[in-house]
């Protein structure tokens, strides 16, 4: 293990010693790895007898409301404060490559909690943290947690945090098909099932629980493909409107994304979801290894990882569609 980690885990392990009181936070629209993460990271901290605080800016899809748990989640900013702000709190952030990607202050954070713990795998990762553990060498957050938990908490792990981690993992991996699943990342897997996880189970949870309108909601999109042969890019969109009318939470698209990026022909796969007025969030996917989709979001201010990654762009649809086509 590189030193830079060891010494990052020590001084996190002090922390997690030191403190009585945590917030731990997830990003904005969150996916199966924050969450997993999260929920990880707050079982752990419940079973050495820590007072814990869960925060999210956005609703917790409803893909993971079968994990330990996750109701405890708020995204109430006056519990927050009065929980935690105001008595100086450990804050543990999760699965962010930089401050923008949660709802809290950065400023606010700094000044009003003890410690920022920082652990996340993303590329550029801004190190915003007091203790910074990123790797963007590893498939998921959650794979640097069970690393880092197998180092100081070995004997802690429990069913419940390897669920958690395990969907973590599988969610951030494609169910196990990016280019970012290892055989470090099979080893981990093999031993979390000795916990009595049942990978069927957890899939059916995740992907196969979907209520009807999704699917009318996936009519609008498959409605609204378009393929730019010359750019080797396929595109479809959802506004607020659709899910309005169909009385569907934003999180409904996850996953949708996927079959477009198994269009042949196609080198990146983009869903551009509209989440305000002439505001809009552009998930990028991509099969071509010698593309890398984080680049093209760099470009726009997002990122994220090779095959994977997003940015929000304020404009009509039709300037980021023609600007995401101009760039690509």
């Amino acid at each position: 293990m590189p030193q830079q980690f060891t010494e990052s885990y020590i001084k996190t392990i002090e922390a997690i010693n030191r403190y009585e009181k945590f917030l731990i936070i997830s990003h904005d629209s969150p996916d199966g790895d924050c969450l997993g993460s999260q929920l990880a990271f707050f079982e752990l901290l419940k079973l050495l007898g820590k007072k814990v605080t869960m925060f999210c800016g956005s609703e917790i899809p409803y893909q993971y409301s079968f994990l330990p748990n996750s109701k405890l989640i708020t995204n109430d900013f006056e519990k927050i404060n009065k929980s935690c702000m105001e008595n100086r709190c450990a804050c543990v952030c999760l699965d962010c490559a930089d401050e923008k990607r949660f709802s809290l202050d950065i400023k606010q954070l700094r000044q009003k909690t003890a410690i920022l713990i920082n652990i996340d795998h993303h590329p550029g990762n801004t190190q915003f943290g007091d203790i910074n553990i990123t790797d963007s060498g590893k498939s998921a957050t959650a794979e640097i947690l069970y690393e880092f938990f197998m180092y100081g908490f070995a004997d802690l792990i429990n069913y419940n945090i390897a669920l958690d981690i395990y969907t973590g993992i599988l969610t951030d991996t494609g169910k196990f098909q990016y280019e970012s699943t290892t055989g470090n990342v099979h080893k981990i897997v093999s031993r979390l099932l000795e916990y009595g996880i049942v990978p069927a189970d957890v899939f059916s949870h995740i992907y196969e629980n979907e209520p009807f309108k999704r699917f009318k909601l996936l009519e609008v999109i498959l409605s609204r493909i378009k393929l730019d042969e010359g750019k080797k890019i396929i595109y479809s969109y959802i506004l607020q409107s659709d899910l309005e009318k169909l009385g569907l939470p934003l999180s409904a698209n996850d996953g949708m994304i996927e079959l477009l990026r198994g269009a042949a022909g196609a080198r990146v796969a983009a869903l551009i979801k509209e989440v305000g007025k002439k505001k809009y969030k552009v998930s990028l996917r991509s099969t071509d290894t010698t593309y890398s989709v984080a680049e093209l979001a760099e470009k726009f201010g997002g990122g994220g990882h090779k095959m994977a990654a997003a940015y929000v762009k304020t404009a009509s649809l039709k300037e980021v569609i023609a600007s995401l086509i101009n760039f690509t």
